[in-house]
């Protein structure tokens, strides 16, 4: 487990707001997400995702924080039966399958990124889908955290750089980016293969 993130987390939580979600649907409407049964909001801060999950899928929704405080406020939030909110470090967090895992708004902060990666193949079914997304532009996204969170971040590289580490076990659906979003979409590649 990262402390400083954990800490950095459970400090910002109380004032953290996510104050422009118009993106948000759209984002979600564009990820191939309507046959997931099962999805995992990975780093899911007060929940910001999780219900609107649950809608376009009407299945299980998984959603889990390395910080406390996130998830306690996620809970106080969201009030829905098919979410359940996990406070634990997603590189020791065990669980069958799913079919989905998305990454909304997070990835950067993930420092380990070979690990992110072993992990993500590890729980998703063999051809499930991984979905890394911003709702912000990756410019604006360094330059934010460069000021805000530094230490507790890395800098986002564009979509088919990042996408390197994740070929052994993925293949790549959509890698887009605009001055609005960043969006890396990946299928799992069958095991058997």
């Amino acid at each position: 487990m990262n402390e400083n993130v954990k800490q950095f987390f459970d400090e910002i939580a109380i004032n953290y707001v996510h104050d422009d979600t118009s993106l948000i649907d759209e984002l979600l409407d564009s990820m191939y997400l309507s046959t997931c049964k099962r999805i995992l909001d990975l780093a899911c801060g007060k929940g910001i995702i999780s219900k609107k999950l649950a809608d376009r899928n009407n299945g299980e929704v998984i959603a889990i924080d390395l910080s406390s405080e996130m998830i306690r406020l996620a809970k106080e939030k969201v009030h829905d039966p098919r979410v359940t909110f996990i406070n634990q470090d997603y590189y020791d967090f065990n669980s069958e399958p799913f079919d989905a895992i998305v990454c909304f708004d997070a990835f950067p902060h993930f420092l380990d990124v070979e690990g992110f990666v072993e992990k993500t193949n590890q729980l998703l079914k063999d051809d499930g889908l991984l979905v890394i997304v911003h709702d912000i532009g990756r410019n604006e996204l360094n330059a934010h955290h460069k000021q805000q969170a530094m230490g507790v971040s890395r800098k986002l590289k564009t979509p088919e750089e990042e996408m390197i580490p994740f070929l052994k076990y993925f293949k790549p659906i959509e890698l887009t980016e605009s001055d609005n979003y960043y969006k890396l979409i990946m299928s799992g590649i069958p095991h058997h293969l």
